[in-house]
């Protein structure tokens, strides 16, 4: 769409010219829009906008030995459009967990903790307050005892 418009301005260029309009600067602002509104969407928990954020947490001094623990979060959010008033936005959250054995110095469990999700419906336009309402519950995916209570 933006080079359609250039080639239109490209043909009527003697009447931009003079006025200091050119092709670079509007696909610059067009730019500055998108990134602006991509900003405002990446901030929004409700937002129509397929994202995986992760989050990595380490857990240092644990146990006599002080090992350290390693929690990466992945955390997928799919939005989906049910139709033009309204979205579904489902939220993940799987831990990906390296648990040390707190009676020696080098032995480690790795795997999967147990799985949340979560599901919001939510005005597809909202206004000045976001909202969502919705499911959240706790999938048993443990991959060893160690890492979950498998409940």
């Amino acid at each position: 769409m933006l080079r359609s418009l250039c080639s239109s301005i490209s043909l009527v260029g003697l009447l931009l010219l003079p006025l200091g309009i050119g092709c670079e600067a509007l696909a610059e602002e067009k730019v500055h829009e998108s990134e602006t509104e991509l900003a405002k969407k990446t901030q929004n928990p409700v937002a129509d906008l397929i994202s995986i954020p992760l989050q990595n947490r380490m857990n240092f001094g644990i146990g006599p030995n002080h090992r350290t623990q390693n929690i990466l979060n992945v955390q997928p959010v799919v939005p989906i459009n049910l139709n033009s008033e309204w979205n579904l936005i489902t939220r993940t959250i799987m831990p990906i967990i390296k648990q040390p054995d707190i009676s020696t110095t080098n032995d480690n469990t790795w795997g999967i903790g147990s799985t949340s999700f979560s599901a919001f419906l939510s005005p597809a336009h909202p206004g000045q307050v976001i909202w969502g309402v919705g499911p959240a519950v706790q999938i048993p995916t443990t991959t060893d005892d160690q890492l979950g209570s498998k409940k």
